[in-house]
């Protein structure tokens, strides 16, 4: 039976295959640069580093993966790991890929097909793509320091954590819908479609969670009044 981790691993291969290959067919200009950025609107090509624009995403995406591969092993709650080990393996499949869409992306101004293919085409459904997939997961976490919504308030609360979470995975669904809705958008909305609602998202989960654990904490306290007038009444 062929490893889980085979394919996640295949695709960061992949893209440092992708780099070697294009490395002699890349445009450069007389400083030996090539056009490695673009602005959100798809217009004026930037220049960049030949080494850094063909190898730093790959290595980026490496990194993330190798980090995801050690997390398991260094989480204090690794049994709540392994309950949504499913959800989490694909998260590392589908983080890599979106990592190589979005590298491909910025290859394609260097390799002549610029003006032929709007690389925000590319990337913005890539990045919905990978919300919308985040949404699912957060429905699946379980406590923990690393995967989902981990402030004090979920981390001192199984059932805060799960509220919380569940929140949050809306929220990303919404994210993603956003994004392609930027797609037809002004392009000088695009970029605060896609970065302003996770801004909002990462702060109204942490406000629910705070107002979860007080909500949580009063009723600890009103319950344990009422026991304890009930035991008053019954000596």
């Amino acid at each position: 039976m062929v490893n889980k981790e085979f394919l996640p691993a295949l695709i960061v291969v992949l893209m440092f295959a992708l780099a070697f290959y294009v490395e002699p067919r890349v445009e450069v200009n007389e400083r030996g640069e090539m056009q490695g950025y673009w602005n959100i609107g798809g217009q004026n090509p930037g220049f960049v580093n030949k080494t850094l624009g063909l190898f730093v995403i790959p290595v980026l995406a490496a990194i993330f993966y190798v980090s995801l591969l050690v997390i398991p092993k260094i989480e204090v709650y690794q049994q709540n790991l392994e309950e949504f080990k499913q959800q989490f393996w694909g998260f590392k499949v589908i983080l890599v890929f979106v990592m190589a869409a979005i590298y491909v992306s910025t290859l394609l101004p260097a390799l002549g097909f610029w003006g032929k293919v709007d690389p925000v085409w590319i990337v913005v459904p890539a990045v919905a793509f990978l919300f919308f997939y985040v949404g699912y997961m957060l429905n699946f976490t379980k406590r923990n320091y690393f995967i989902g919504v981990g402030t004090p308030w979920t981390l001192a609360n199984e059932k805060i954590w799960e509220k919380t979470n569940r929140l949050a995975g809306r929220m990303f669904w919404i994210c993603g819908v956003l994004a392609l809705v930027s797609l037809v958008t002004p392009s000088d909305f695009l970029l605060w479609m896609l970065l302003l609602p996770v801004v909002l998202l990462a702060i109204v989960a942490s406000l629910y969670s705070l107002w979860e654990y007080k909500k949580t904490k009063g009723e600890q306290k009103n319950a344990a009044k009422s026991a304890k007038k009930t035991r008053k009444k019954r000596k």
